[in-house]
């Protein structure tokens, strides 16, 4: 496993590096040189580290922060440029997910931390978090509440702490970025980008193009999926109808969500259904690799009367309710797409034309609507940057309601325009690194150490909606 270094215990100083980047000074101290990183039982040599930056990089009296980072080193003889990890998010720790083993092979891998949730400022609001436990959590009276709890929490943490959360934004996750690479004097590096860290990946080949060699980016969330609307979910919900796909009731996917939903008593066997906690989990299991058939299956039958597959759905939220960091995730949103045109309780609710509403989003920019909290949004020039360079590699999946793929195909492509492309039909986020593991991993290990994509043939996925498992098996085996 990862070692956690979210609060590394500073054993021994070994070195300390000090440089400028912007306006002001940069620290970086090695807490431990020459460590052990694990993962997949094969272990790496490593340094664990804590940066010290400006909370403002363009201001020097800016508060100074740490940030986590961890280097782990490659046992290749003659390495490539080493490669960044900017993993998914926002409201999750940079070193949520595992270094793909191979990845080391030929590369220093750098991870730095996410600021806002991992190093010494953190956003998490645990009155904002508890507020998701209530009944109809995205109903608008909770999320006047959820409003409140976050004018509260953010004003508590600025006057605590000293802090302006505004600085908390991608803007300044890249300059982070650049910071950790000239405090470990790269000449150049490559990014792997997967989902949220695509945003800073974007705007890092812009603040810094001329240490950038190449960028891998993996169902890129590109500008525009922050602010995730209805109609961009029913367009993924649209590609259920493929020829290929299986489906037992002639209806389109959307149609037998809604027309579940619509059926549903407000009570059964003395269960008072709440649909927003339904919906919200059906729309976690729907990246789940079998997930998509048995949601499927659940709102067909209930459709049909039988109830305990959405039963089953509602228990899970208990299990899969927004554990993200809410304060985090809100002003990385807010700063960098926010549209005050838009009722986002009211247009992002589940409808009789739509599905599944927008439910992150809703919470997201539903909460903040109702805050007194005022956001400085980013110029979007600086956020979703165009005409920039550098040897890009585009990896996109159409089954995932956070990154439509045709934003990958438009955002990014207008952004960098010599990028080579290459989208998975009918596949999931599971599915994404479930088939074809060898290959796939063989592309992204090429292309990031010559560049070249030529050996990968992306062939697209048979649509099943047949279970192997209902959520009402499921439930029962629950009992049992």
């Amino acid at each position: 496993m990862v070692k956690t270094i979210f609060f590394i215990i500073l054993v021994a100083i070994v070195t300390l590096i000090s440089f400028s980047c912007s306006k002001g000074p940069v620290k970086l101290e090695f807490a431990v040189i020459d460590s052990v990183y694990s993962v997949s039982g094969i272990e790496y040599s490593a340094d664990y580290c804590k940066m010290q930056v400006l909370e403002n990089p363009l201001d020097v009296k800016s508060k100074v922060i740490d940030i986590p980072v961890i280097r782990i080193r490659t046992k290749s003889n003659d390495p490539g440029a080493p490669v960044f990890l900017l993993n998914d998010g926002p409201g999750l720790s940079n070193f949520n997910q595992v270094m793909p083993t191979w990845l080391a092979n030929n590369h220093d891998v750098v991870i730095v931390g996410y600021r806002g949730v991992d190093g010494s400022i953190n956003l998490n609001l645990p009155e904002l978090n508890q507020i998701t436990q209530n009944p109809n959590f995205l109903s608008e009276a909770n999320l006047e509440l959820a409003g409140k709890a976050l004018s509260r929490g953010f004003k508590k943490l600025q006057d605590s702490l000293e802090i302006d959360v505004n600085n908390y934004n991608i803007l300044n996750m890249a300059y982070d970025v650049e910071s950790a690479r000239a405090a470990f004097q790269y000449p150049k590096i490559n990014l792997y980008a997967a989902g949220f860290g695509a945003r800073i990946a974007q705007i890092y080949a812009k603040l810094a193009p001329n240490y950038l060699f190449r960028i891998l980016f993996e169902r890129p969330k590109t500008y525009g999926c922050m602010d995730i609307s209805p109609e961009e979910i029913e367009s993924v919900l649209d590609f259920y109808e493929h020829p290929s796909a299986i489906i037992n009731n002639g209806k389109s996917f959307s149609k037998t969500i809604i027309d579940g939903l619509s059926a549903l008593p407000n009570e059964h066997n003395g269960q008072i259904f709440d649909k927003d906690r339904i919906l919200y989990t059906a729309y976690v299991y729907m990246d789940a690799l079998k997930g998509p058939a048995a949601v499927h299956e659940a709102f067909m039958s209930a459709g049909n009367g039988d109830y305990d597959g959405l039963a089953y759905l509602e228990e899970m939220y208990t299990v899969h309710y927004p554990q993200f960091n809410i304060g985090d995730y809100i002003i990385k949103s807010v700063t960098s797409e926010f549209d005050s045109n838009k009722d986002y309780i009211k247009d992002y609710s589940y409808s009789s034309i739509s599905a599944f509403g927008s439910p992150i989003s809703k919470l997201v920019y539903g909460t903040y609507q109702k805050s007194d909290f005022k956001a400085r949004l980013l110029d979007t020039l600086l956020v979703n940057p165009k005409n920039l360079g550098g040897e890009i590699l585009i990896v996109s999946i159409n089954l995932d309601f956070d990154t439509p793929y045709e934003f990958a195909e438009f955002t990014l492509k207008e952004a960098f325009l010599e990028a080579q492309y290459i989208n998975l039909m009918d596949y999931n986020l599971k599915a994404l690194h479930s088939f074809r593991i060898a290959e796939y991993s063989e592309l992204i290990e090429r292309f990031i150490y010559v560049g070249s994509t030529k050996k990968f043939k992306p062939e697209p996925l048979e649509i099943n909606l047949k279970p192997e498992k209902t959520f009402k098996q499921l439930a029962l085996e629950r009992i049992q």
